[in-house]
């Protein structure tokens, strides 16, 4: 190659390296933003909600468990404490003293998270003093009314000291609790504090700290700052954020305060100053109350959620506004939805921009998936990491929906490449296509024209095969039986005929000895009768041998005649009319009570065909006779209860191309019955010519395997000795196969019945 040709060489390559790279940036460009958008908007219908909350949950579920809080101490009432006081609620004067002995230890503020508008048991005079004494100790009411609780007052008592306080939550569309309130509106617009922020404001307010509104909407507290909740912050779409709420940022799972029992409290088991200067919860812990949420520890991929008890949830409201204001201990954040939006877009471009790292190959992209999933899969470890590392610095940000984004992306790409390739691949054959489809189509012609030569000779080759078959079977057949008949019926015929005029004489000397019985003894008379009655069955026993030697020749002779009968047309359908109508009357001849249901169907567009029509009626006489047969066959065995049906029916087929019903035995290992020289016939289906189809169905037992395979030989039968020469099937298989050169095909069903198809050409015997 000259340097020249090399130099341009090169530069092509560059130019179409560069075309290839713009093409796949473009790609990038315009797949990421188009998976993004669609799956922001997506999100936006709220698809996405339930997975996101589940991914926060695992995101506390993995972050290290914080220390207790010691400002806050939880006084739980468990089953043990139910069985010590025999009773829940508990009895006011029971109450009383638990907020009394509390109370001794000087805690700074104390909650009650158990409802008591109304007095229960004795005692309600000491807890309404304990109540109207206490001023840091506050009660609670419900006041969100859903359907499954309704609204239910504070203590009369701490209402009119202004010392009730909301114990209501938020929850989320899987029940689960990851909000709280500050505040809300109860049913008359008043607003109420919830349990937590009231418990915190009075331990802070202890500290010199009191809340501010920096903003219309934000609440200055000490060290930090609260933003009230939005309806889409995070990974909610859509959520009520009715009143002043914020998400809570649990310390832990359960236990993550100090705990004691009510018993220990009314005992004076605790420590003289457990409580002081504390914040006291006093609530249930026994799961028999239930009074019990679910919160984001409480899922588990084995076993039944564990919830959290309802006092420990105000603890961790409570703690999260104290850690707060005191120790700046960050409260749970989100980004702004355009953030959240510019996230997502981020990591579709990013599935985008792994898959088409790829290297060019005969100007085509060549993506190795191995490395692909690789690169998918690092990228969603990083995206994973990032969001585990921003959840422990107490942001949430989505994980679930950039996820999407990025396998979105990298499938929506490896598909639009691979499309790209097969478009170029589609043009190429294409191309290559136009210069080869002369050339084709020529060879196709050709190759044609050769195929239907072979197809033509390889059909007549078959017919003249068994036209073959058939004259030299019927020559020797002929030759046989031609020496059977000199050799055998003439001394048949004298046996036959003397047979007769034995039966006759017996007769008449029995009739002779009969009328002189009266001059003989009785014992003699009766010797020379019974001799002559035994001589008379024996020779009727040679006389109906002989006629059965007789029909047996008669049958090979017509097996094996080499004449031809008179070919013409012939109305098909009336002589199969005629054929069944024979064969039936001839089986009712036979035994008057066979009864037998005829089903016809002929085709009327069959008209004439060129047959020799006594050959034909003589081989359906044949076919019709052995299905009859068959039906008395099973309806001895059966009984009455069975019901013998005949189906005989005709089919015109004048579509020249293979028949579309190839018949075909539904035996197993068997395509078809064999012909009588064991090769098989073959099919209708693979002939090229017109002709008519006749299916003689019978619903009797069906032919066995070993049975079908020589049910055309000559002398074959099933029946007794003296019932049948098994001729009849061999005589119709050759009137059909080898003097008209159709086919006979059986379909049979063990105890099903049976059913013989014969296709006869409409031309081949005029031929």
């Amino acid at each position: 190659m000259l340097p020249d040709d090399r130099k341009r060489k090169k530069k092509k390559l560059a130019i179409l390296s560069s075309i290839a790279s713009q093409v796949k940036w473009q790609r990038v460009l315009a797949i990421a933003p188009a998976v993004a958008l669609l799956l922001i908007v997506l999100r936006g219908f709220g698809l996405f909600q339930l997975l996101e909350l589940s991914a926060l949950d695992v995101c506390f579920s993995l972050r290290p468990l914080q220390a207790k809080d010691d400002r806050i101490i939880i006084v739980g009432i468990n089953e043990s404490d139910l069985k010590t006081i025999g009773q829940w609620p508990i009895p006011d004067r029971v109450l009383a003293q638990v907020l009394e002995k509390v109370k001794q230890q000087q805690p700074k503020a104390i909650g009650l998270d158990i409802y008591r508008d109304l007095p229960v048991g004795e005692g309600h005079e000491e807890l309404a003093r304990i109540f109207n004494t206490t001023p840091n100790l506050i009660g609670i009411q419900k006041i969100v009314d859903n359907d499954k609780n309704g609204e239910i007052a504070p203590p009369p008592e701490l209402e009119k000291l202004g010392q009730a306080s909301a114990n209501d939550f938020p929850w989320d569309v899987d029940g689960k609790t990851r909000r709280a309130f500050l505040y809300l509106d109860d049913s008359e617009g008043n607003i109420a504090y919830s349990l937590g922020f009231r418990l915190a404001l009075i331990y802070l307010g202890s500290e010199g700290i009191t809340p501010r509104m920096k903003n219309e909407t934000e609440i200055e507290l000490g060290k930090t700052t609260f933003s009230p909740f939005s309806r889409n912050d995070g990974g909610y779409v859509g959520a009520a954020d009715q009143g002043y709420q914020i998400l809570l940022n649990y310390r832990g799972s359960n236990d993550s305060f100090q705990t004691v029992s009510l018993t220990d409290v009314l005992l004076d088991r605790l420590e003289p100053r457990l409580m002081e200067n504390r914040i006291v919860l006093i609530g249930s812990t026994a799961k028999s109350i239930k009074d019990f949420l679910l919160t984001p520890y409480s899922s588990s991929l084995m076993g039944i959620p564990e919830p959290m008890t309802g006092v420990e949830v105000h603890a961790n409201s409570t703690s999260q506004i104290v850690s707060a204001a005191l120790e700046e201990r960050s409260l749970l954040k989100t980004w702004k939805e355009p953030v959240e939006w510019l996230w997502i877009l981020t990591w579709s471009f990013v599935g985008a921009a792994v898959v088409s790292i790829e290297r060019m190959q005969n100007d085509r992209a060549k993506i190795s998936f191995p490395q692909t999933a690789a690169r998918v899969s690092l990228a969603s470890v990083c995206l994973i990491a990032s969001a585990g590392r921003a959840f422990l610095l107490s942001w949430w940000i989505p994980i679930v929906p950039p996820l999407m984004a990025l396998g979105s992306s990298a499938i929506a790409t490896i598909g639009y490449t691979l499309w790209e390739n097969l478009t170029l691949s589609h043009k190429q054959l294409e191309e290559y296509s136009r210069t080869l489809e002369l050339k084709v189509e020529k060879r196709t012609e050709q190759l044609q024209e050769k195929n239907q030569q072979i197809e033509q000779a390889l059909q007549k080759l078959k017919a003249a095969q068994k036209q073959i078959v058939a004259q030299e079977k019927l020559a020797s057949l002929g030759s046989l039986t031609a020496g059977i008949a000199h050799e055998i019926r003439n001394p048949l015929n004298f046996v036959n005929n003397f047979a007769a005029v034995s039966v006759d004489m017996t007769e008449e000397l029995l009739e002779e000895i009969a009328s002189v019985s009266e001059n003989l003894e009785v014992e003699t008379a009766d010797f020379i009768n019974e001799t002559l009655t035994e001589l008379k069955e024996s020779v009727d026993d040679i006389k109906k041998n002989g006629e059965r030697i007789e029909a047996i020749v008669q049958g090979m002779l017509m097996l094996a005649r080499n004449e031809r009968g008179k070919v013409g047309l012939t109305d098909l359908n009336n002589l199969l009319e005629e054929a069944v109508a024979l064969a039936y009357h001839g089986q009712q001849a036979k035994d008057e009570e066979f009864q037998v249901r005829l089903e016809t169907d002929y085709d009327p567009s069959i008209g004439e065909i060129y047959i020799v029509s006594q050959d034909i009626s003589q081989a359906l006489v044949n076919i019709i006779n052995n299905a009859c047969d068959a039906l008395k066959a099973k309806q001895k065995a059966v009984g009455k209860t069975f019901k013998p049906i005949l189906q005989v029916k005709t089919l015109n087929q004048n579509d020249s191309t293979p028949n579309a019903n190839a018949l075909t035995r539904k035996a197993e290992g068997d395509a078809g019955s064999a012909s009588p020289d064991g090769a098989a016939s073959p099919t209708v289906g693979a002939r090229e010519k017109v002709g008519v189809e006749i299916r003689i169905r019978d619903n009797g037992e069906g032919i066995p395997e070993d049975i079908l395979a020589k049910i055309f030989n000559p002398f074959f039968t099933t029946k007794p000795p003296g019932e049948g020469t098994g001729l009849g099937l061999a005589i119709a298989y050759d009137i059909i196969v080898g003097q008209h050169q159709g086919d006979v095909k059986i379909e049979t069903e063990p105890g099903a019945g049976a059913e013989f198809i014969v296709f006869l050409p409409k031309n081949a015997i005029s031929n």
